[in-house]
């Protein structure tokens, strides 16, 4: 049974240099062609059962589009499945982008969780992230989805770049703190390598904070937010009591969903697929009535338990005390036990690769 429906919206105003999601900026298909083309391709899993908890239009910047045609799109939508019993309806958002009319527009359609990407609340770190909007818009937006009605807001942070201090992320904990935030994505800054930074990267042109500051940075996060009440649930969310997101918890503890768009990936019946990457393919695919699927991989056997232990490993629940042993006894100082399983302490999360690489190369090496 699906219970959660992810809708991939590729639409970019400008490429940010460390991001490796599928975004265009230029305009390969209008916004409401597009969503069509959504409509055709959830058309194509009539077979599929669905019971929809949560729903989240992701990105790119799904915050480009005229709440006007995400009405027309959610009428359609709501013909071929029911959303009358979404819990969690997220739309990640720009700051630079919806103001408190917009924020209205889109609470009126149903939309009751605000994801924005402000990145960093110092405008240096903006300038190093090659972010376009200011501090004050970051402000203003969290502002105006809040008095529009919108009291589910999350924040998106990355840290980790290039010369940042524990003095820039004090200064950015000052200004959240006084933000009306309930959930928190800090993200490591990860030089991918089919991006701008993944390039200067590789060519030594860009130079990050070492292992031991990363570690102070992370641990800066942990504590400083424990102690604003936030709850540490994933390796990099944090959610004020019941404020977890519980579209992303659908992908952490192996429920089903159903990803649509270009570039989605789907996870349904222990079978892990995703979407064509091309826009141009994607777009013929569905014209033809054909499913645009371009991976597919079945999980079961040692396959599903790697996705069950490197997935479920990254947040408070940890794994079933079925499968402690095959966590490596070395390892077993980085972990603690919780209800009906053990998960890793916080000075274990820091070296999750490398746990997670022994763990595989120990109890699953084929």
């Amino acid at each position: 049974m699906i219970e959660s429906l992810y809708i991939h919206i590729p639409f970019c105003s400008y490429k940010c240099p460390y991001c490796d999601f599928v975004s265009f900026t230029s305009s390969l298909i209008s916004h409401q062609e597009y969503l069509q083309l959504l409509i055709k391709e959830l058309g194509l899993y009539k077979e599929e059962s669905f019971c929809l908890k949560t729903l989240y239009l992701g990105g790119g910047t799904p915050s480009l589009i005229d709440p006007s045609l995400y009405e027309t799109f959610l009428k359609d939508l709501s013909l071929l499945v029911d959303t009358a019993r979404l819990e969690e309806f997220t739309i990640e958002c720009n700051p630079e982008t919806y103001r408190e009319e917009e924020f209205k527009q889109i609470a009126d359609l149903g939309i009751n969780r605000v994801s924005v990407g402000v990145q960093s609340f110092t405008e240096r770190g903006l300038k190093v992230l090659g972010r376009k909007h200011t501090v004050k818009d970051s402000i203003d937006c969290i502002r105006s989805a809040f008095k529009a009605g919108i009291e589910n807001i999350s924040v998106d942070i990355i840290y980790a770049y290039p010369n940042q201090t524990l003095k820039d992320l004090k200064e950015e904990l000052k200004v959240l703190m006084d933000l009306p935030i309930k959930h928190l994505s800090c993200y490591l800054l990860t030089p991918y390598e089919d991006t701008l930074f993944g390039r200067l990267f590789s060519e030594e042109k860009l130079k990050l904070p070492d292992s031991d500051q990363v570690a102070d940075m992370y641990l800066f996060w942990v504590n400083e937010l424990q102690s604003l009440g936030f709850e540490h649930y994933e390796i990099s969310n944090f959610a004020l009591p019941g404020y977890e997101c519980k579209h992303n918890l659908s992908y952490w503890l192996g429920r089903e969903f159903l990803g649509l768009g270009v570039s989605a990936w789907s996870y349904v019946k222990n079978v892990r697929f995703g979407n064509t990457k091309n826009m141009r393919e994607y777009a013929q695919s569905i014209k033809e009535g054909r499913k645009p699927v371009e991976y597919k991989e079945v999980l079961e056997g040692k396959s599903l338990l790697k996705d069950i232990l490197f997935i479920r490993l990254r947040t408070k629940w940890g794994i079933p005390k079925e499968y402690a042993h095959l966590i490596p006894e070395e390892l077993l100082e980085f972990f603690k036990s919780v209800e009906d399983g053990i998960r890793l302490k916080e000075e274990g999360m820091l070296l999750i690769n490398e746990i997670l690489l022994r763990i595989k190369y120990h109890a699953l090496p084929y």
